[in-house]
């Protein structure tokens, strides 16, 4: 007899398949960051760049504007530069992996156990929570590491800079997307607790 098709385990190989390429991409980046700073045998340090944003100021020593004049840089930065470089880049990375692998978790378990097993709400939930939260975050972090580098090579550069790049890239999809997995997830939560209105009723 022909297999009944699932599409939920369709939709987990799916996403295993995209969080591989998620998680080797992510581990590129860590690598290529670490390396950047010079901690693995046969690398050096490399020069630091960041977005101009709005006008160019007075450079600071040091810096110099890269070819195109959208980006400064320095060829020799500071520790500080190279965290905030990172800061730029690796939270994002970190956060759609712990994204990807959250939505894999309870697709597996939605398509093993069926979506009324008792697990299945609480694995949506902290999917919800996770994109309702870690998305803004993410992004502060990158706005942050951005505004620290920008000030860092440029003179003055606004104090509340951080605030409008933060705003400008506020992921507002991060926030549909995890409150309607926690409306999901109670949805599911009430469906998990129906079968046993019956039981107790006939008790």
């Amino acid at each position: 007899m022909r297999a009944e098709w699932n599409p939920l385990r369709s939709l987990a190989g799916v996403a295993r398949f995209v969080t591989w390429v998620f998680g080797l991409a992510a581990l590129a980046i860590v690598i290529a960051n670490v390396a950047a700073l010079g901690w693995l045998p046969g690398s050096g340090a490399n020069p630091t760049c960041v977005d101009v944003g709005g006008d160019v100021g007075p450079l600071r020593e040091d810096a110099r504007v890269a070819a195109g004049g959208g980006s400064v840089c320095v060829d020799n930065p500071t520790g500080t530069q190279r965290i905030a470089d990172i800061g730029d880049q690796v939270p994002q990375a970190l956060f759609a992996l712990g994204a990807l692998w959250l939505l894999l978790r309870f697709l597996r378990t939605a398509s093993d156990a069926g979506p009324y097993e008792a697990s299945v709400p609480g694995r949506l939930a902290a999917l919800g929570w996770f994109v309702l939260v870690g998305g803004p975050v993410s992004e502060l972090l990158f706005a942050l590491s951005v505004h620290s580098l920008r000030t860092s090579m440029i003179s003055g550069v606004p104090s509340t800079d951080w605030v409008a790049q933060w705003r400008a890239e506020f992921p507002w999809w991060a926030l549909a997307a995890g409150l309607a997995a926690l409306v999901f997830a109670h949805i599911l939560r009430i469906g998990v607790r129906m079968p046993e209105a019956p039981a107790r009723s006939g008790d």
